[in-house]
């Protein structure tokens, strides 16, 4: 009876035991899958010259330890500003940018998790906008519509940082969403605020 009883006692452990692994399964699988590949688009605001676009973005991140993760990222944005009494498009950015972060965890439950990233930034950027009354010496241009008016070419290369608030939510063992918010500046050029949207694989 004694060994009858300690049976009982295993079997009903074992079975609370995959109980538990089952319900918590799902809930904790990011820690199980440390690599993260996500993909993202969003709204892209240049906070000088009041161009808008749109910022696409993919980006690998390892996890370190439970809340130190590391991450690498390539994005384009495209831009521009249209001038609806001239009927023109007065100014045109394109930036191919790359950065690398370091993120922490600030809030992290078996359903989502809130980080802050911060880290390093470079990126190309080409613009052309419509200047009126004179270029600056040595710049690239090419005539407007009037005698004081050019379009001036710029092809730089700036260096700087980056800030990120992200949140991602997951909805089974690999696959997630969530929200961006980022902060770009550079040590030439125009800073940069974006809000996106990504999708992700854990593997």
């Amino acid at each position: 009876m004694r060994n009858l009883h300690h049976l009982r006692t295993l079997l009903k452990t074992a079975f609370m035991g995959f109980f538990l692994f089952f319900v918590c399964q799902g809930a904790f699988a990011q820690h199980r899958y440390p690599n993260h590949f996500r993909t993202g688009v969003g709204f892209a605001y240049i906070l000088e010259g009041d161009n808008s676009g749109a910022l696409f973005s993919q980006q690998y991140t390892r996890e370190l330890t439970d809340h130190l993760h590391f991450s690498v990222s390539g994005e384009y944005l495209s831009s521009s500003r249209y001038d609806k009494q001239i009927e023109l498009f007065t100014s045109r950015k394109a930036f191919v940018m790359f950065d690398a972060s370091f993120f922490y965890d600030i809030t992290e439950t078996g359903r989502y998790t809130i980080k802050f990233g911060i880290g390093p930034a470079v990126r190309r950027r080409s613009e052309l906008d419509l200047v009126k009354g004179g270029a600056p010496e040595g710049a690239i241009t090419t005539p407007g519509r009037s005698a004081d008016e050019v379009f001036v070419h710029i092809r730089e290369k700036d260096f700087g940082g980056k800030a990120v608030l992200e949140t991602d939510f997951f909805n089974d063992n690999r696959l997630f969403f969530g929200v961006r918010a980022a902060g770009y500046v550079y040590n030439k050029g125009t800073s940069i605020f974006a809000l996106g949207l990504n999708m992700g694989y854990s593997f």
